[in-house]
């Protein structure tokens, strides 16, 4: 409160020196307005501090969990949406009847991809493929969607 008080009695002093040194005219006009807007500032500070210190923005995560149904759920949406990925862009490229298992982990509750079976007990290829080698171009797909290495994806026939 004491700080608050002595700002005041300084921007009036302030405003007097001003008052006194500067010439009347265009420049007068606009050293007041920019010294009223100070003072406004000076004057609300106290209401900004009040608004301002009980807001608090740190946020721990540890002190919550998130259920153990909810992360598998998440998983299998995960797991869903890299097969139903590869499975669109082999299909656009005239590959059909693609299926695929994933062989994973959970690491602190991070889903993490162990490897890739690609079951071709069905496949159909269309005369639009123009790919030379299938297991090159399918392998790419799967490398590209889901992260994994060349050496992670296991063809089945």
């Amino acid at each position: 409160m004491k700080g608050y008080i002595l700002s005041i009695l300084g921007v009036v002093v302030v405003g007097i020196l001003v008052d006194v040194i500067i010439p009347s005219g265009k420049m007068n006009k606009f050293i007041k307005s920019v010294y009223s807007i100070f003072v406004v500032l000076i004057i609300i500070s106290p209401i900004i501090k009040l608004f301002n210190k009980h807001k608090d923005f740190n946020f721990n995560y540890n002190d919550y969990t998130i259920s153990q149904p909810l992360l598998n759920y998440i998983n299998k949406q995960k797991l869903t949406a890299y097969k139903n990925d590869i499975i669109s862009a082999l299909n656009n490229e005239g590959l059909t009847g693609v299926d695929l298992e994933f062989n994973y982990s959970l690491e602190n509750d991070k889903l993490i991809l162990n490897s890739c079976t690609v079951n071709l007990k069905n496949l159909s290829i269309s005369s639009n493929f123009t790919h030379t080698n299938k297991y090159e171009f399918i392998s790419k797909v799967v490398t590209t969607v889901t992260g994994l290495n060349a050496e992670e994806i296991v063809f089945d026939e």
